[in-house]
């Protein structure tokens, strides 16, 4: 189990990879403004797949996962561009031996999660299918997308437990699993310990993000109130890494922990953002290495529970 972090193909983040003793990286494919030349459907996109991946050897950095399709599957707009999307992605997973895609599940907007059950099942039954006819497993992001933590709104149909059974009955089939994060059960006060424990069989891959409850705010203001729960790097939040890294080993779970960075209110770069875009409790800092600052902070935490070698 090594830990590692999220981040595009950039020699530069390798070598801070490298030099701080990471181990692995999601590798994120759908930031890029345009197809990565690594790509299926690019020319030559098998040699510069081979480089990339020679880059990341050489450093000692293990792809876990490819995260490439945070997309609207359920708008009618992109439906070929994004079936495309996750076939390319599975093939380049395929390619460079990596066991996971992961993305959003879609959603109909506006609408009740059940809703999107329909076009869930039509949808991913389909990709579910090539996914384990390539040996590789679709691992959803499980964010609830909406305001205060809560699956009011978003592009992403499977937001909690109840929606990651319901989506896991409408199309059976083992390819299609969870990337779990905890830091999307604590806001909605769902224990990430009892969730391991049901659904630990389906965790493909694992974000290590973590959230804290300002009980202060909440009791004065509410649960519906900016900063009375934030998200943040682990070590910092309510939930137990010991505890969530003991369970993950106990139901089966091989695979990498990788920090999502960028959402901690004080550990996150803010240069050049607006004062008024600060969210409440955020400490504007004029350092550029303040995001990198926490993953190192987290890579300690972590570590304490993932010894190099196990």
């Amino acid at each position: 189990m090594r830990i590692g972090f999220l981040s595009n193909y950039e020699k530069e983040r390798i070598e801070f990879a490298r030099k701080h003793g990471f181990g692995s990286v999601e590798l994120t494919t759908s930031y890029a403004k345009t197809p990565p030349e690594y790509m299926p459907g690019q020319d030559g996109w098998q040699n510069a797949a081979d480089k990339m991946k020679a880059d990341y050897d050489e450093a000692g950095i293990r792809i876990s996962c490819i995260g490439g399709f945070y997309i609207n599957f359920m708008d009618p707009a992109v439906t070929e561009v994004g079936a495309e999307l996750v076939r390319n992605n599975i093939l380049l997973a395929e390619y460079l031996h990596v066991p996971a895609v992961a993305g959003f599940a879609g959603r109909i907007e506006g609408r009740p999660l059940e809703e999107s059950l329909p076009k869930f099942k039509d949808i991913w039954t389909e990709h579910a299918k090539f996914a384990d006819d390539h040996g590789v497993r679709i691992a959803f992001e499980c964010c609830p997308m909406g305001y205060f933590h809560t699956p009011c709104d978003g592009i992403n149909c499977i937001t909690g437990p109840d929606m990651y059974e319901k989506c896991f009955n409408s199309v059976e089939s083992e390819a299609l699993g969870l990337e779990w994060d905890p830091s999307h059960l604590i806001p909605v006060f769902a224990d990430p310990i009892i969730n391991i424990r049901k659904f630990g069989s389906r965790i493909y891959h694992v974000h290590a993000k973590g959230a804290k409850v300002y009980w202060d705010t909440v009791r004065q203001y509410g649960i519906w109130y900016r900063g009375a729960v934030e998200h943040c790097h682990p070590g910092f939040g309510d939930e137990d890494w010991g505890q969530i890294i003991k369970e993950l080993r106990r139901a089966g779970y091989h695979g990498d922990l990788n920090i999502e960075g960028w959402h901690d209110s004080v550990f996150r770069d803010f240069e050049g953002k607006k004062p008024e875009d600060i969210v409440f409790g955020d400490w504007k800092s004029g350092s550029p290495d303040l995001e990198d600052a926490g993953l190192i902070i987290a890579l300690n935490h972590l570590k304490q529970w993932c010894p190099d070698g196990f």
